[in-house]
């Protein structure tokens, strides 16, 4: 066997390798910058990017782990090359694989990322670990989506009507003087300035984060459980409403 072909073919493949994941996390932070753009112009996708952003570092740092044991292997050959004297078969035929199995996982990493439903998966892979972290979850806990949004529409009303009566307009401006601000933005002022408490406050981010998930995975079913907690927490917010009109009656009773 020549050995100067086994010493140009591996010294080429580590540095095509090597070039490629480079080339490869540039489009990267590229996509990733476009992903940013896009979550700040809706404030509904910041949810589904925190779920991307964590996929797509998982699958980095196996990339990265990937290439390196990749180029390693291959500069191994190199090394081990002699005149007259090939490296052992396994070695070259182990570095050819994993050559190889890091192009290709760059490759499948690219088609994940250009996807155009990456949102809509990643919604919909969401759901399902939150369906699978609830026991008892069948047929009988499902309800139409129609009608966990119908409910949510009252509950944003009321969550803004709270935030109207004490006077607070800034919940109701995006900082950018493009309309209403996000549901997020105005619970956030809320409990700033303490008019909701801390566990309506948490309720209030799941039932938001679940709605911002059935929206964008276009899911036809929703969790009857998650409608009762909305429905709930738009009881307290008219609760809350009516001790802001009639604070002094309230106390009494």
């Amino acid at each position: 066997m020549n050995t100067d072909f086994i010493y140009w073919t591996f010294t080429a493949a580590a540095q095509c390798v090597s070039t490629f994941v480079a080339l490869l996390l540039t489009g990267y932070a590229l996509v990733l910058s476009q992903i940013e753009s896009a979550r700040d112009r809706d404030d509904s996708l910041q949810d589904i990017h925190d779920a991307l952003r964590m996929s797509y570092h998982s699958r980095l740092t196996w990339l990265a782990w990937l290439t390196a044991i990749a180029v390693v292997l291959s500069l191994l050959v190199v090394w081990v090359n002699r005149a007259n004297i090939p490296p052992p078969d396994a070695l070259m035929g182990g570095a050819a694989f994993m050559d190889t199995l890091a192009i290709v996982a760059g490759l499948a990493f690219v088609v994940t990322i250009i996807d155009p439903r990456k949102y809509q998966k990643a919604a919909e892979r969401e759901l399902e670990q939150q369906a699978q972290l609830k026991e008892g979850e069948d047929a009988a806990n499902r309800t139409p989506s129609t009608e966990f949004f119908r409910v949510y529409r009252k509950l944003e009303r009321s969550l803004r009507d709270l935030a109207m009566r004490q006077g607070m307009e800034e919940a109701q401006a995006d900082g950018r003087g493009t309309g209403a601000g996000s549901l997020r933005q105005v619970a956030e002022t809320l409990i700033q300035h303490e008019v909701i408490s801390e566990e309506l406050y948490s309720e209030l981010q799941q039932i938001i984060k679940y709605r911002n998930l059935l929206f964008h995975g276009h899911v036809k079913e929703a969790n009857f459980a998650m409608v009762e907690r909305a429905r709930h927490a738009t009881g307290k917010l008219k609760a809350a409403a009516k001790h802001v009109d009639h604070p002094a009656r309230t106390e009494t009773n």
